[in-house]
Protein backbone atom coordinates (compact mmCIF):
# COMPACT_ATOMS: atom_id res chain seq x y z
CA UNK A 1 0.00 0.00 0.00
CA UNK A 2 1.63 2.90 -0.99
CA UNK A 3 -0.83 5.39 1.98
CA UNK A 4 -1.44 7.27 -0.34
CA UNK A 5 -4.71 9.76 -1.30
CA UNK A 6 -5.39 12.43 -4.34
CA UNK A 7 -7.56 15.07 -3.67
CA UNK A 8 -8.92 16.21 -6.95
CA UNK A 9 -11.45 18.95 -7.39
CA UNK A 10 -14.00 19.37 -10.30
CA UNK A 11 -15.73 22.37 -11.28
CA UNK A 12 -19.16 22.14 -12.52
CA UNK A 13 -17.77 22.93 -16.31
CA UNK A 14 -14.38 20.73 -16.59
CA UNK A 15 -14.23 19.43 -19.83
CA UNK A 16 -14.75 15.61 -19.11
CA UNK A 17 -12.26 14.43 -21.80
CA UNK A 18 -9.42 16.09 -19.47
CA UNK A 19 -11.02 14.71 -16.37
CA UNK A 20 -10.45 11.01 -17.50
CA UNK A 21 -7.38 11.73 -19.19
CA UNK A 22 -6.45 13.24 -15.22
CA UNK A 23 -7.62 10.57 -13.63
CA UNK A 24 -6.42 7.86 -16.21
CA UNK A 25 -2.89 9.52 -15.31
CA UNK A 26 -3.18 8.85 -11.55
CA UNK A 27 -4.39 4.94 -11.99
CA UNK A 28 -1.73 4.41 -14.19
CA UNK A 29 1.12 5.31 -11.61
CA UNK A 30 4.06 2.85 -10.73
CA UNK A 31 3.22 3.70 -7.36
CA UNK A 32 -1.16 3.95 -7.13
CA UNK A 33 -2.27 5.67 -4.78
CA UNK A 34 -5.18 4.00 -2.28
CA UNK A 35 -7.80 6.22 -3.02
CA UNK A 36 -8.93 8.87 -5.18
CA UNK A 37 -11.05 11.81 -3.31
CA UNK A 38 -12.88 13.67 -6.51
CA UNK A 39 -14.57 16.79 -5.02
CA UNK A 40 -17.77 19.43 -6.25
CA UNK A 41 -19.60 21.90 -4.57
CA UNK A 42 -21.97 23.32 -7.61
CA UNK A 43 -24.49 21.47 -9.41
CA UNK A 44 -22.78 20.03 -12.08
CA UNK A 45 -23.20 19.50 -15.84
CA UNK A 46 -25.26 16.31 -16.96
CA UNK A 47 -21.92 15.68 -18.72
CA UNK A 48 -19.82 16.31 -16.01
CA UNK A 49 -21.93 13.76 -13.60
CA UNK A 50 -21.77 10.87 -15.98
CA UNK A 51 -18.25 11.20 -15.99
CA UNK A 52 -17.57 11.59 -12.40
CA UNK A 53 -19.88 8.24 -12.09
CA UNK A 54 -18.52 6.36 -14.57
CA UNK A 55 -15.06 7.05 -13.15
CA UNK A 56 -16.70 5.60 -9.75
CA UNK A 57 -18.32 2.79 -10.94
CA UNK A 58 -15.26 1.79 -13.09
CA UNK A 59 -12.48 2.11 -10.34
CA UNK A 60 -13.40 0.84 -6.67
CA UNK A 61 -10.56 2.76 -5.05
CA UNK A 62 -12.35 6.13 -6.62
CA UNK A 63 -14.96 8.00 -4.70
CA UNK A 64 -17.13 11.60 -5.42
CA UNK A 65 -17.44 13.54 -2.65
CA UNK A 66 -19.57 16.68 -3.38
CA UNK A 67 -19.71 19.45 -0.96
CA UNK A 68 -22.57 21.93 -1.29
CA UNK A 69 -21.59 24.28 1.85
CA UNK A 70 -17.61 24.54 0.80
CA UNK A 71 -16.64 28.19 -0.25
CA UNK A 72 -14.63 28.73 -3.39
CA UNK A 73 -11.37 26.89 -4.15
CA UNK A 74 -10.12 27.22 -0.48
CA UNK A 75 -13.54 25.75 0.94
CA UNK A 76 -13.10 22.35 -1.53
CA UNK A 77 -10.06 21.59 -0.74
CA UNK A 78 -9.98 21.48 3.08
CA UNK A 79 -13.23 19.81 2.57
CA UNK A 80 -11.98 17.52 0.68
CA UNK A 81 -8.69 17.31 2.46
CA UNK A 82 -10.41 16.26 5.71
CA UNK A 83 -12.22 13.18 3.30
CA UNK A 84 -9.24 12.23 2.88
CA UNK A 85 -8.04 9.04 4.83
CA UNK A 86 -4.16 8.35 3.40
CA UNK A 87 -1.51 9.87 5.73
CA UNK A 88 0.02 11.12 2.28
CA UNK A 89 -2.16 13.59 0.07
CA UNK A 90 -0.91 14.31 -3.63
CA UNK A 91 -2.31 17.06 -5.23
CA UNK A 92 -4.28 17.12 -8.95
CA UNK A 93 -6.14 19.19 -11.15
CA UNK A 94 -8.87 18.10 -13.59
CA UNK A 95 -6.85 18.70 -16.60
CA UNK A 96 -3.48 17.60 -15.02
CA UNK A 97 -1.93 14.71 -15.98
CA UNK A 98 1.01 13.20 -14.31
CA UNK A 99 4.04 10.88 -15.13
CA UNK A 100 4.05 7.55 -14.34
CA UNK A 101 6.90 8.08 -11.79
CA UNK A 102 5.57 11.23 -9.97
CA UNK A 103 3.96 9.34 -7.01
CA UNK A 104 7.04 6.92 -6.42
CA UNK A 105 9.61 9.63 -6.64
CA UNK A 106 7.45 12.24 -4.17
CA UNK A 107 6.82 9.19 -1.68
CA UNK A 108 10.44 8.45 -1.35
CA UNK A 109 11.33 11.97 -0.44
CA UNK A 110 8.68 12.11 1.71
CA UNK A 111 9.69 8.94 3.70
CA UNK A 112 13.54 9.10 3.60
CA UNK A 113 14.11 12.76 3.69
CA UNK A 114 12.24 14.48 6.53
CA UNK A 115 10.54 16.81 4.15
CA UNK A 116 6.95 17.65 4.38
CA UNK A 117 5.84 18.96 1.36
CA UNK A 118 7.41 18.19 -1.72
CA UNK A 119 6.78 19.26 -5.44
CA UNK A 120 8.37 19.55 -8.73
CA UNK A 121 8.64 21.57 -11.91
CA UNK A 122 5.30 21.71 -14.36
CA UNK A 123 5.27 22.06 -17.77
CA UNK A 124 2.45 24.03 -19.42
CA UNK A 125 0.55 22.65 -22.53
CA UNK A 126 -2.58 23.93 -24.88
CA UNK A 127 -3.54 21.21 -26.83
CA UNK A 128 -0.64 18.94 -26.90
CA UNK A 129 1.19 17.38 -23.83
CA UNK A 130 4.19 16.54 -25.46
CA UNK A 131 4.44 19.54 -26.75
CA UNK A 132 4.50 22.31 -23.90
CA UNK A 133 4.56 26.13 -24.28
CA UNK A 134 6.85 26.90 -21.41
CA UNK A 135 8.22 24.89 -17.65
CA UNK A 136 6.99 26.60 -14.59
CA UNK A 137 10.62 25.93 -13.10
CA UNK A 138 10.69 26.72 -9.11
CA UNK A 139 13.71 26.24 -6.97
CA UNK A 140 14.80 22.89 -4.95
CA UNK A 141 15.94 22.85 -2.09
CA UNK A 142 13.92 24.52 1.26
CA UNK A 143 16.13 27.16 2.01
CA UNK A 144 15.89 27.96 -1.81
CA UNK A 145 12.58 27.88 -1.08
CA UNK A 146 12.09 29.46 1.67
CA UNK A 147 14.00 32.59 0.13
CA UNK A 148 11.66 32.63 -2.62
CA UNK A 149 8.46 32.62 -0.04
CA UNK A 150 8.19 36.69 0.60
CA UNK A 151 7.73 37.72 -2.47
CA UNK A 152 6.89 34.36 -5.15
CA UNK A 153 5.08 31.80 -4.93
CA UNK A 154 7.75 28.51 -4.65
CA UNK A 155 5.19 25.40 -4.71
CA UNK A 156 3.69 24.06 -8.44
CA UNK A 157 0.29 23.70 -6.61
CA UNK A 158 -0.36 20.72 -9.09
CA UNK A 159 2.73 19.12 -8.44
CA UNK A 160 2.40 18.91 -4.26
CA UNK A 161 2.48 15.52 -2.38
CA UNK A 162 2.40 16.42 1.35
CA UNK A 163 1.98 15.04 5.01
CA UNK A 164 -1.50 15.21 5.95
CA UNK A 165 -1.27 15.83 9.33
CA UNK A 166 1.61 17.87 9.33
CA UNK A 167 -0.78 20.47 7.15
CA UNK A 168 -3.74 20.23 8.77
CA UNK A 169 -2.29 21.10 12.21
CA UNK A 170 -1.37 24.08 10.65
CA UNK A 171 -4.97 25.25 9.72
CA UNK A 172 -5.25 23.56 6.36
CA UNK A 173 -6.65 24.95 3.14
CA UNK A 174 -8.83 28.13 3.91
CA UNK A 175 -10.99 31.25 2.04
CA UNK A 176 -7.83 33.08 0.48
CA UNK A 177 -9.12 34.33 -2.79
CA UNK A 178 -6.26 33.41 -5.65
CA UNK A 179 -3.68 32.74 -3.20
CA UNK A 180 -5.19 29.60 -1.47
CA UNK A 181 -1.76 28.05 -2.02
CA UNK A 182 0.77 30.05 -1.31
CA UNK A 183 -1.25 31.54 1.92
CA UNK A 184 -0.99 27.02 3.06
CA UNK A 185 2.87 27.35 2.29
CA UNK A 186 3.56 30.53 3.97
CA UNK A 187 1.86 29.45 6.94
CA UNK A 188 3.35 26.23 6.85
CA UNK A 189 7.04 27.22 6.63
CA UNK A 190 5.79 30.04 9.62
CA UNK A 191 5.47 26.84 11.30
CA UNK A 192 8.51 24.98 10.65
CA UNK A 193 7.50 22.23 7.93
CA UNK A 194 10.13 21.42 5.47
CA UNK A 195 9.75 21.76 1.80
CA UNK A 196 11.55 20.14 -1.32
CA UNK A 197 10.88 20.31 -4.71
CA UNK A 198 12.33 17.41 -7.19
CA UNK A 199 14.43 19.30 -10.43
CA UNK A 200 12.07 17.75 -13.39
CA UNK A 201 8.84 17.97 -14.39
CA UNK A 202 6.37 15.77 -12.99
CA UNK A 203 2.97 17.40 -14.01
CA UNK A 204 1.88 18.32 -17.41
CA UNK A 205 -0.96 21.18 -17.02
CA UNK A 206 -3.33 22.58 -19.50
CA UNK A 207 -3.82 26.05 -19.67
CA UNK A 208 -6.92 28.01 -21.39
CA UNK A 209 -6.79 31.98 -21.14
CA UNK A 210 -4.92 31.68 -17.95
CA UNK A 211 -3.80 35.21 -18.24
CA UNK A 212 -7.11 36.78 -18.46
CA UNK A 213 -7.52 35.28 -14.88
CA UNK A 214 -4.53 36.56 -13.95
CA UNK A 215 -5.34 39.94 -13.87
CA UNK A 216 -7.27 42.59 -12.82
CA UNK A 217 -8.20 44.59 -9.70
CA UNK A 218 -9.16 41.59 -7.71
CA UNK A 219 -5.59 39.81 -8.43
CA UNK A 220 -3.63 43.58 -7.56
CA UNK A 221 -5.92 42.97 -4.55
CA UNK A 222 -4.89 39.89 -3.58
CA UNK A 223 -1.58 40.49 -4.10
CA UNK A 224 -2.06 42.91 -1.31
CA UNK A 225 -3.55 40.46 1.09
CA UNK A 226 -0.59 37.93 0.52
CA UNK A 227 1.94 40.68 1.16
CA UNK A 228 0.58 41.70 4.22
CA UNK A 229 -0.07 37.94 5.61
CA UNK A 230 3.32 37.14 4.78
CA UNK A 231 4.06 40.22 6.75
CA UNK A 232 2.48 39.14 9.48
CA UNK A 233 3.60 35.64 9.50
CA UNK A 234 6.96 37.49 10.03
CA UNK A 235 8.21 35.55 6.95
CA UNK A 236 8.63 39.11 5.21
CA UNK A 237 10.35 42.09 5.81
CA UNK A 238 8.87 45.63 4.39
CA UNK A 239 11.59 45.53 1.80
CA UNK A 240 10.50 41.83 0.60
CA UNK A 241 6.69 43.84 1.15
CA UNK A 242 7.63 46.32 -1.15
CA UNK A 243 9.88 44.60 -3.92
CA UNK A 244 6.94 41.84 -3.75
CA UNK A 245 3.72 44.82 -5.01
CA UNK A 246 6.00 46.18 -7.03
CA UNK A 247 7.37 43.34 -9.09
CA UNK A 248 4.13 41.63 -8.92
CA UNK A 249 1.05 44.43 -8.91
CA UNK A 250 1.81 46.36 -12.15
CA UNK A 251 1.48 43.47 -14.73
CA UNK A 252 -1.60 43.03 -13.07
CA UNK A 253 -3.07 45.80 -14.17
CA UNK A 254 -1.47 45.24 -18.07
CA UNK A 255 -3.35 44.59 -21.46
CA UNK A 256 -3.84 40.68 -21.67
CA UNK A 257 -1.69 40.58 -24.58
CA UNK A 258 1.53 42.51 -22.86
CA UNK A 259 0.52 40.23 -19.62
CA UNK A 260 0.86 37.38 -21.68
CA UNK A 261 4.40 38.26 -22.96
CA UNK A 262 5.34 39.36 -19.29
CA UNK A 263 3.75 36.01 -18.12
CA UNK A 264 5.96 33.81 -21.18
CA UNK A 265 9.07 36.32 -19.63
CA UNK A 266 8.66 34.91 -15.92
CA UNK A 267 6.93 31.72 -16.49
CA UNK A 268 4.80 32.82 -13.11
Amino acid sequence: MSNLSVLLPVAATSDTDGLRRAHRSVTEQTSPPDEIVLVTNQPLTDDVETAINNIVAMNSNSRHEHIPGARGLGGVLESGLEKCSKPFVARMDADDIAKPERFADQLVVLRETGADIVGSHLAEFRDDPERPERIRKVPVTHDEIAGWMPWRCPMNHPTVMFDREAVLDVGGYRTFPMMEDWDLWARCLAAGLRFRNLDRVLVHAKICGLNDRRGGLDYVRAEVRMAQELRKLGISSRRDMIRHLSLRGPPRLLPPKLRERVYQRFAR
